[in-house]
């Protein structure tokens, strides 16, 4: 794909890691994406296709790590006798 044709926020398909990542910036050539609260990248927009609307969804359905961590936080912070 053409670094252009590359919206913020859109979902891609990384075909380097074989997984849907999330556009969040452009850097010259190269897109910054991040997955699910997770550490940010830098990719080649060369390595990026649109993602169909199966891969979409199960990366909107999976499961956030960062939403099990402040779920727990919650749970151990709270006082119960």
């Amino acid at each position: 794909m053409k670094t252009k044709e590359i919206r913020n926020g859109c979902l891609y398909y990384n075909t380097l890691t074989k997984r849907v990542e999330r556009a969040i910036g452009r850097v010259g050539r190269r897109i910054m994406t991040t997955v699910h609260d997770q550490d940010t990248k830098l990719v080649k927009s060369d390595n990026f296709r649109r993602a169909s609307t199966l891969q979409v969804d199960k990366y909107l359905n999976a499961t956030e790590p960062g939403a099990i961590k402040r779920a727990l936080k919650k749970v151990t912070s709270l006082n119960i006798f």
